[in-house]
């Protein structure tokens, strides 16, 4: 027989809010990934030299490119043009690029980790505004 209209099972809570279960469902399995740029770069130049990549994981992965929390100091590895703005997660401040990166727990490693971890946190913070750290950088492929 057929169930009385009180036995019937309650909408999903996101039916109810107006989503298709499918659309739900498609959120839900796209995984988030992370891209965090070299020394003495930035967002913006790891998601151009990922661009074919995001592209092509666009549609299964979100990409989100942070910049490191502090502007860099220094010259940026040969062959990168001049006056693109790069940022170092750490470093010694003015060093050459070859070895400047190397004393981490001296300057900036702990900025880096605060910014790390307020990314994972939910934070937003990176590629884009330059400075200090800057906003969200290139995101579901862009790049």
């Amino acid at each position: 027989g057929e169930a009385a209209l009180s036995d019937a099972a309650p909408p999903p809570a996101d039916a109810a809010r107006g989503r298709a279960p499918e659309l739900l469902a498609r959120e839900v399995s796209r995984r988030r990934v992370l891209c965090l740029h070299g020394f003495r770069a930035s967002g913006e130049m790891l998601s151009l030299s990922l661009g074919p990549l995001t592209r092509a994981l666009g549609g299964t992965y979100d990409f989100t490119f942070v910049d490191a929390p502090t502007a860099a100091s220094g010259p940026a590895e040969p062959g990168v043009p001049e006056g693109l703005l790069g940022y170092e997660w750490w470093g010694d401040p003015g060093g050459e690029y070859d070895t400047a990166w190397r004393p981490a727990y001296e300057h900036g490693f702990d900025v880096a980790m605060a910014r790390l971890a307020a990314l994972a946190a939910g934070g937003r913070g990176g590629s884009g505004e330059g400075g200090e750290g800057g906003g969200e950088g290139g995101e579901g492929g862009e790049g």
